[in-house]
């Protein structure tokens, strides 16, 4: 745990930088005129656009610009990757490690929506200090204001109910304000594929029939900007934070642990953070979960550095990680530590973003994309430096990330 004078020297760090990026850029429109829409859909595969007619997907790959795939954060699941996207770093900057994972100081975390959980500017905080109006619609962490920054328009809290058609309709009026109320930058969470993907598998038809749905709502925001003639002013960008594969098998990390006397919380599926009771079990901790078949397990000192995942106050003691179709915990529901075997879904991802199945989309039209383009796989930490180029404004103080050719440039 940091010491409290640690604490607040953070904090009056991060609010001096704020305040001197404020002060050099000025609260004055940026030099760009451009209005960017991000739109996420969940879990949808890089190939899973070939797989059924998608008529707003395939004009926008027709009029605009399609990347090989995205490729995502580690471990490859929501809550990391959208942070990713929205701040241009990895979770080890960042501090969203996966979608359930403990801090040293502010407890358990499980699909969190507050700001305060992240440790780095997202696109939409570096946009309204920037003097660009922004707009953020069940995006992760968006729903409080990020060291007393918020979008200007926002809708909370989240709703996993509420359908993608309302959602457009919600991007086309914030489109329609006067333009002296209007955002140049909207990022809005779609539902995407994920939940019947987890359930049916993501070979499934109903996949094909999720996507056509969220396709159908695509179509509608598309035919809103058509009618308003804007596509010389706006570029719309559609992602996903991650693919999707076959899994199903359980390797039960818990259950090995507490075999070997080992007491433990296992968090996390196919990449688990494992936090210890006792630090003197750490050994006996090692050898139980390094006899697993199909697992590596790193002590957090020991983290490759390509995994980016080692981040004071939250990685656990040990992490073990997996592939596929195999995870390391059942799901948390209480009945399923009766049977866990047949509590598993048969899709799953969270795996290594060099495994084909977890990349993402990436598809972009409008103002500064050229049509039929195709570009090379790109990464999550490079959408927030390219939608920053396209509004004209620097990208979030913490991004890593490199303008995507081809998009902007």
């Amino acid at each position: 745990m940091k010491p409290l004078i640690g604490r607040r020297a953070e904090r009056l760090a991060q609010t001096m930088l704020v305040l001197l990026s404020a002060l050099a850029i000025g609260t004055a429109s940026a030099a760009g005129s451009g209005t960017v829409v991000l739109i996420s859909m969940d879990g949808v595969r890089h190939d899973f656009l070939d797989a059924t007619p998608l008529p707003a997907l395939e004009r926008m790959q027709r009029e605009g610009a399609r990347a090989e795939r995205l490729i995502p954060v580690y471990p490859s699941n929501t809550f990391p990757g959208h942070v990713s996207i929205a701040t241009g770093t990895w979770p080890d900057v960042h501090g969203i490690i996966d979608n359930h994972f403990e801090d040293a100081e502010h407890g358990v975390y499980r699909y969190n929506g507050d700001a305060d959980w992240i440790k780095a500017e997202p696109l939409w905080a570096a946009a309204e200090r920037q003097g660009v109006p922004a707009a953020t619609y069940f995006w992760v962490g968006s729903e409080t204001d990020w060291n007393g920054i918020g979008a200007r328009h926002r809708m909370t809290p989240f709703d996993p109910n509420r359908p993608e058609t309302e959602k457009a309709g919600q991007v086309l009026r914030w489109l329609r304000l006067p333009k002296t109320q209007r955002p140049r930058l909207i990022m809005s969470y779609w539902a995407g594929v994920d939940s019947v993907a987890h359930r049916q598998g993501p070979a499934d038809p109903a996949v094909a029939a999720q996507l056509r749905l969220q396709d159908a709502a695509l179509r509608h925001l598309l035919a809103g900007i058509d009618a308003m003639d804007r596509w010389h002013t706006l570029t719309l960008l559609v992602v996903s934070d991650h693919g999707m594969t076959v899994a199903g098998e359980l390797i039960d990390a818990a259950a090995a642990l507490a075999d070997a006397g080992v007491k433990a919380r296992v968090l996390g599926s196919a990449v688990a953070n494992v936090y210890l009771e006792n630090a003197q079990d750490l050994e006996a901790a090692t050898a139980a979960l390094a006899g697993l078949n199909n697992v590596r397990v790193r002590h957090r000192a020991d983290i490759p550095a390509a995994w980016r995942l080692r981040h004071d106050g939250r990685t656990g003691d040990l992490v073990a990680a997996t592939v596929p179709p195999f995870v390391l915990s059942p799901p948390s529901n209480p009945l399923c530590a009766l049977m866990p075997s047949r509590c598993l879904s048969p899709g799953n991802h969270g795996y290594s973003p060099d495994h084909p199945d977890m990349g993402g989309i990436l598809l972009a039209l409008g103002r500064g994309v050229q049509a039929g383009a195709r570009l090379p796989p790109a990464h999550q930490t490079d959408i927030a430096a390219t939608v920053a180029r396209l509004l004209g404004i620097t990208p979030p103080a913490q991004s890593e990330g490199t303008p995507i050719a081809g998009i902007g440039g």
